[in-house]
């Protein structure tokens, strides 16, 4: 009986199975630490360039959204005056008022500048400039189209018939990028329109 009982006795479990596990545990969490500091990398080296991407877009935006603004405030401008049967100093005040308007948020009055001209082209001379107006703008720049009584330099592809009077709006804008001045440069935007006066010619401002 003694022999059977000892025959029977359980023999102690060898450990060298739960050591085995520890390890492996131990080798998967380095394992995930080591992912970790992997994919802090990747962000440290992408995270710059997702940052030009994303300022350069708001530039961009800006740089296309004030051109649009710019072509509106032109035709509008030219639009306006030679809608009138007779041009007051008065009018063309309140013209260049809505203008300012037109192109908010963006601040025409510090940063921008309109310009009407009245262009006609009497018989046998080159098209002249009748008269020019300003806004009170601070923006220095002239007209691409010339002076007061001078000959007016028109667009590429435009003529004038003789005896025919137009109203060319310019409206100009500096443009300064907010961010990434490295790539977009800053620049003077232009746009211009032109407008054949509706009612009655507009060679003089009363």
């Amino acid at each position: 009986m003694r022999l059977l009982d000892f025959g029977l006795r359980a023999l102690p479990t060898p450990s060298h199975k739960s050591s085995s596990r520890k390890k492996g545990r131990g080798l998967f969490s380095r394992f995930r630490q080591d992912e970790k500091g992997g994919i802090l990398i990747e962000l440290a080296f992408s995270l710059p360039i997702l940052l030009i991407i994303v300022l350069g877009c708001v530039d961009a935006t800006r740089f296309i959204l004030i051109n649009q603004k710019l072509d509106r405030v032109a035709s509008s401008m030219a639009d306006l005056v030679s809608r009138t049967e007779t041009l007051t100093q008065t009018q063309l005040d309140d013209f260049f008022v809505a203008a300012d308007q037109i192109l908010y948020p963006f601040d025409l009055n510090s940063a921008g500048r309109v310009i009407v001209s009245s262009v006609t082209r009497p018989v046998g001379e080159a098209a002249q400039i009748d008269w020019q107006r300003f806004d009170d703008s601070s923006l220095g720049v002239t007209s691409d189209i010339g002076t007061e009584g001078g000959n007016a330099t028109l667009p590429t592809g435009f003529t004038i018939r003789e005896q025919e009077n137009f109203i060319i709006a310019e409206v100009y804008f500096s443009f300064q990028p907010l961010f990434l001045d490295n790539i977009f440069e800053s620049q003077t935007l232009a746009q211009t329109a032109l407008r054949r006066p509706r009612v009655a010619d507009l060679s003089a401002v009363n």
